[in-house]
């Protein structure tokens, strides 16, 4: 397979996990009972559901970054935002919630792949600067 065909379903994977996981939440909002697994059984989750200004942000820049990556448009942009969200991810599902662990490995191997990918466009952001 082509690096370039793997960087593009790569990118379009990751973006529909991502506006996926957005409208989800947007669901939830809603009252409507969400699609596919989720972990509102752990306590922490409640609590930030409960906690609109952090759980809407949340649910909206998953949203926005996912279709950034799906209409290929700013997807520099779309992984750094991501990569916060993707560490938490893994973290959250490692430490509180085992059984969605592959969840949190998909989205860090995915934004790992994309952000190799990327390394060069990101080197800039590296260098010390006075």
């Amino acid at each position: 397979m082509k690096t370039t065909a793997m960087i593009t379903i790569a990118r379009v994977l990751l973006g529909a996990i991502f506006t996926f996981a957005g409208l989800n939440g947007f669901l939830f909002l809603f009252d409507i009972d969400p699609i596919g697994a989720t972990s509102l059984h752990v306590p922490f989750m409640q609590v930030l559901v409960s906690t609109p200004f952090v759980f809407i942000p949340l649910k909206a820049l998953e949203l926005v970054a996912g279709v950034m990556l799906l209409a290929n448009r700013y997807v520099l942009l779309a992984l750094l935002v991501l990569l916060p969200l993707g560490v938490n991810i893994l973290l959250f599902h490692l430490f509180a919630d085992p059984s969605l662990l592959i969840n949190g490995i998909v989205v860090m191997l995915l934004l790992g792949l994309l952000l190799f990918h990327y390394r060069k466009h990101y080197a800039g952001l590296l260098v010390r600067k006075l």
